[in-house]
Formats: structure tokens, sequence, C-alpha cells
């Protein structure tokens, strides 16, 4: 007998089973064809699957459609379209035909475009992605879509996610062919999941933190009594709050057909963590989009706020968002399957060969697609990667690889077994986990851990996807034409050279420590500290090119790309200074006038040295943040003159971010010495213990 779980999972998500139920069989069939070989769909065809999916919309309470996109700014928009129409004779019907449902008209001018589509050139398209699943979420039938201009430029996320799936679908299945002849293969679908955490804050007291509501971090707050030093939150018992508030999550995830899967308390106090199952690429993704909005929609329904940024306390964990990675043959192989004799196996030898090449030259463009000005933040923190780009494959296979690239090189002793109690001797993993590694592989895929927990996920997935592709196809063309019995040999021929060429970047140490920064420079890996220094520095690579050669992005879609992301920088830091000025004058300065003047008024009546170096010392704080404060209003006015977002983007990462930092020291500083009754933002303390 199904449990209600069982039976309400994916109700509201119009799915092949759905389609199959609800089409013609030969519709249905057609459908299946145009998803596996991106063959044209038909009108006829688009009209009977539109006419199938408006009815059971409207049994399931939709009112209105939506075509669902991502713009560059990886942020989701919809426009809602209500089915309601009239007849020619005014008679009152809903109407959705194959037309609608394929093609939508948002205006492209009102969205980043990097120079792309200005407003007298307005028009945009939407157009359906038919191998996504659409779904029913408050009311709304909502219809993923790529999103381009009328002239055809890719203004969005998914059409460049789905040319680069593509491109390491060819090219991966001409070299399993090559390698595994008794299986055709004429499809990969590249499988990821995502992991995803966040913080929860009591909305009442969110709502009077000016830069939590703006910026979605704390600009300025002094460490509290007690924040992750007694490590007492990490699995630990979820508080009933988050429960109830976790059960709403699930019920409305699990009605979209979305696989959440695990939850618990992160490191952090108030950090929690949700991990949906490995779904395709474009399907995943969708899902994590999905499960962001859920997050805080729901929180919002219990008083709480969901906080994705990726550090939005000072002194404890940020939040990430692993993308962990496998590619699957139409038969259903994981290529990253090393099997119980990963040395015999060629399939997992080369795609993890090229894995490690795809790594090693992507480093700059890894660093940029998993990260924005807010990632910055976290990476290198206690639990983030560092800035370096680094690939963890475990002792065994580092061993393996490194053993065939070298032939002094001598493996190390391997213990099999590990005692438990009342189990006795059972068998051990082959390797530990690196947490401080960038990309660590897990057993049959490779977890790619520096994507920021507000990043959209497509980004580094079309890096992957594209560096794959490349590295891929040279080595399906070094093994076109070898004879059978000389592909093991040839195999370990390209695994050598690529492990001579390009391991530098295998490390299995601790990525957070001083010596691994003196060895990856040693090794000439690349040390992109901060977002803006990995677009200066991939301006004079050439990493970018592979997606002109594969079609992914053309050279004026990148360049777009590029430009949002420094229009982003400029917006997050003028954002921040904006902030912090209102602040200062709002809240802090006028916090420690009322500490000084009760302080004063206690010493009108008593002398007390050390209460007067108190007070002396709070108006020392108000005269130093109140001249920053002026320093950040020149930098501010002064960033509005410059007419090249380039180098807007330049002035303010280098001036905005020491300011804010030492503007700091004495904000914080005037908060340890302002009574509670004086200082009225939430502290630390407050917010991290408001949802117990």
């Amino acid at each position: 007998m199904k449990n209600r779980t069982v039976e309400e999972f994916g109700k509201m998500t119009f799915n092949k089973a759905k389609m199959k139920e609800r089409l013609p069989y030969p519709v249905y069939l057609k459908w299946k064809d145009v998803v596996r070989t991106n063959a044209i769909l038909d009108k006829d065809t688009a009209d009977s699957i539109a006419h199938a999916m408006k009815e059971w919309a409207l049994e399931n309470g939709a009112t209105h459609y939506t075509h669902w996109f991502s713009p560059l700014n990886g942020l989701t928009a919809k426009k809602h379209e209500a089915f309601l129409d009239r007849t020619s004779d005014f008679e009152i019907m809903n109407r959705f035909s194959g037309k609608e449902l394929i093609k939508g008209e948002p205006d492209a001018s009102s969205f980043p475009s990097g120079g792309m589509r200005s407003t007298f050139e307005a028009r945009g398209y939407t157009y359906w992605d038919c191998s996504a699943n659409s779904f029913i979420l408050d009311n709304i039938l909502y219809i993923p879509s790529i999103f381009l201009s009328f002239t055809g430029e890719k203004l969005d996320k998914r059409a460049p996610l789905m040319a680069s799936i593509n491109e390491v679908s060819k090219e991966g299945s001409r070299l399993s062919n090559i390698l595994k002849k008794e299986e055709h293969t004429y499809r990969m679908r590249v499988k990821i999941g995502l992991e995803q955490e966040f913080f929860l804050v009591d909305k009442k007291l969110y709502d009077k933190r000016s830069d939590l509501k703006n910026c979605g971090r704390t600009i300025f707050g002094a460490n509290p009594p007690k924040a992750q030093d007694l490590e007492d939150h990490y699995f630990g018992v979820i508080p009933e709050r988050v429960m109830d508030f976790y059960e709403d999550v699930n019920s409305t995830l699990w009605s979209l057909g979305v696989y959440a899967k695990t939850e618990h308390n992160e490191a952090a106090p108030c950090q929690f963590e949700l991990a949906i199952l490995f779904e395709n690429a474009n399907i995943s993704i969708d899902d994590n989009q999905l499960c962001m909005s859920v997050l805080q929609s729901t929180a919002l329904k219990h008083g709480l706020v969901c906080l994705l940024h990726e550090k939005p306390f000072k002194g404890v964990n940020g939040s990430g968002k692993h993308n962990n990675y496998s590619l699957v043959t139409n038969y259903g192989l994981n290529v990253f399957d090393p099997g119980k004799k990963p040395e015999e196996n060629l399939i997992f030898l080369s795609f993890s060969a090229a894995l490690i090449e795809a790594v090693y030259k992507t480093q700059s463009l890894i660093r940029i697609s998993s990260s924005s000005v807010s990632n910055d933040f976290r990476l290198g923190a206690d639990e983030a990667p560092p800035a370096i780009v680094s690939l963890f494959l475990g002792r065994d296979l580092e061993d393996l690889f490194k053993s065939i690239a070298y032939d002094d090189y001598e493996k190390r002793a391997f213990e099999g077994k590990i005692k438990v109690a009342s189990l006795g001797e059972v068998d051990k993993d082959r390797s530990d986990r690196n947490r401080t590694s960038t990309v660590a592989f897990t057993g049959n895929k490779f977890e790619f851990r520096m994507l920021g927990s507000s990043k959209m996920a497509a980004d580094i997935n079309i890096v992957i996807n594209a560096g794959m592709a490349a590295a891929l196809k040279k080595i399906a063309d070094k093994l076109e034409g070898v004879k059978e019995d000389c592909l093991k040999d040839e195999v370990y021929k390209i695994v050598r050279d690529i492990v001579v060429n390009y391991g530098s970047v295998l490390y299995d140490g601790n990525n957070y420590s001083e010596d691994w920064i003196r060895e990856a420079a040693r090794r000439g890996l690349k040390n992109h500290k901060t977002f803006f220094d990995a677009l200066c520095a991939v301006k004079d690579e050439d990493s970018y090119k592979m997606f002109y050669d594969m079609g992914i992005l053309s050279e004026t879609e990148l360049k777009a790309v590029y430009e949002v992301y420094l229009e982003d920088i400029v917006k997050y830091h003028s954002l921040e200074l904006r902030i912090a000025k209102d602040m200062v004058v709002k809240d802090i300065v006028p916090a420690g006038l009322k500490q000084i003047c009760d302080l004063g008024k206690a010493l009108s009546y008593v002398k007390n040295s050390p209460v007067e170096e108190v007070k002396e010392r709070i108006n020392e704080d108000i005269d130093k943040l109140l001249k920053l404060r002026d320093k950040a209003q020149k930098i501010y006015d002064d960033s509005l003159k410059i007419q090249n977002t380039f180098k807007t983007a330049e002035f303010l990462e280098k001036n905005v971010v020491p300011l804010l930092k030492e503007m700091r020291i004495y904000a914080d500083d005037i908060e340890k010495m302002v009574s509670r009754e004086n200082y009225t933002i939430p502290t630390y303390e407050d917010l991290f213990s408001s949802i117990i």
C-alpha cells in the first residue's frame, strides 16, 4: 500500500508519466524522439501536447501559465498569462495552443544583456525546453524555457547549458563507442546532484537590520559570546520550528517531483542544508532554483527568513552549494565508476583523465563560474575550498594514475579492513574525503565544492561540460582507428601525457595550509583571490575560446556575460557602500551617543576612571567612524563619475572592501560597549538564538 508521500509525489508536475498517460501514443513517441534527437517539434504535435497540458493544469487549479527562464543575472523570471480568453463571439473560454506553449515574448531590454539589447531593441523570445518538466506552483503552470533576443543571441543560462550538454554528449558518446563497441552509445546524460546550504533567522529581527534586508549579509556585527566554538549545532537536533518549516518545504518540493532527500543542521548556528537526488543537469538546476525559491517563500510563512548569501555572518561558516557531477551513457553506465579493477577500466581511466585536463585548463573559468562577489567572503574559510583550484582523487586512484604516468612511482600501503564493535572486520573505503579540495572524487562522481549558495548552478556546469567535451574530443581523435588489442596501451599513453602535463592540479593534502599556497605557486597554479581578479586574468587567457569553437557561446555573447559580471560587481559594492553609510548615521552613531550620555550622567554622580575610559573610547570610535563615512561618500560619488564599467568595478573593488573592513572595526567596537537598551540593532547573539 502506497503512503501519502508516494501518492502525492510529482502530483503538480507534467512529467513523462503524465504525458504518456494523457497524450495519444503517436504524439508521445514524437515528443520522445524530439527530446532524444533534438528533432523539430511540428505544429500538430505541439497543439496536442498543449491541449493535454492545459487540461491537466486546469484540473489541478491552475489559472495562468508562464514561460519560466533564467536571464544572465542568474535569477529566474516569468510573466503570467491567463488561460482565460474569449471567442470571436465574446464567449468565455480557456485557450492554450501549441504556439503559446512553444514561444513567449518578454521585453528583452529590461534584463541584463551586457549591451546586446538596448531600450529601443526590446524584443526577446522564450522557447519551451521540452526536455524539462512543466509544473504548477501557486496556481501557475510553469514552462521551463530558454531566452533569446530578436536577433538570436542567448540572453540566458539555459541555452548555453543545453548546448554544452549536447557537446559533451557528442564527444563522450564517440569515445565510449571506441572503448566499448559491444554497447552502442548514442547519447550521454550529464547527471548532477546539488546540496543547498542556507541560514534561517527570525523575520522580526531581520526586519530591524537594513544590511540583512538589502545586502543579504551583516556588514557590521561583533562576535557573540557563543557562536560556532562549541561545535554543538552540526548534525544536532533540528529545532522544532525548523522541523515544521522542513515539513512544508518537503511537501511542496515532493508535489513538484523534486527528490528532496537529505536535511540536517550545518556547522554554523542557524545554518542548515537540503540535498536533492541526482537528475539530468537541466532538470537538476531547475530543481535547485525551485528549492531556493521554496525555501525562501516557506520561511516567510513560518515567521523566518532564509538567507542564501554565502557569508551572512562574520566569524562562522558560510554557505555553499556542492555540485556533484557525473556522466552516464544511454544504457546506464556511469563513466566515473572505477569498478573492481580500475586499472583495467579504460572508460573510467579515459574520462577521469579528461576531467583532470579540463580542471587544469579551466582554473580561472571554474573560479568565475562558481563565484560572485559574495562568495569571496567564503572561499578559503574553514568550510570552503580556497581560491586555488585543486583536484582530489583519493590515495588509491592518485597512486594508480601516477603509477601509469611515472615508472618509478611507489604506491602507498593500504589497510583494507577496519574493526567495528559487534560487526567485526568490515571493508574500508579506498580513500578518505578531502573537504578542502575544490574538486573531489567521491566514489563514482566528482564533487565541485567551490560553488556559492546563492549562485545558479548553470555556469559551473557549462564550464565543466565544455572542458570535458574539449578533452574527450582530443582523446577520441587519438584513439580513432586504433586496433582493439592496442587500445589499453594507447589509453595508458594518453593518461600518462595528461598526468605529466596537467597533473599539477592533483593534491591530497590540506588546501588551507600555507604550505599548499607555496606549493601551488611552485606548480604554476592560479590563485585568484577575488572574483574580480579572476575576471581580469581570464581576459589574457584562451580557455574561453572553446565556447566559440563548440558554438556554446559566440564572442558577442561571451563578452556580454563578462560585462554582466562586471555590472554585478559595481552593483554589489555600490549597494553595500550606501547601506554602510546609512547604518553609521542612523543606527550605530546614535546608539554610541546614547551610551555616552548615559555614562556622562552616571559620572556626574561618581568618579570612575574605567567608565570614563569607555566613554572616551566610544567617542573616539564615533569620530573615526564618521570620518570613514565621509570617505565612503566620496568613494561613491567618485565611482559615479567613471564612465567605463571595468574601471568602475576596479575602483570599487580596490576601495570599498578595505574601507568596509576598517569601518567594521569601529562599529563593532561601539557595539561591544553599548548597553542592550541603547543598541537597537539585533546582535549576532540575538540572531543566532532566534530560532531555538
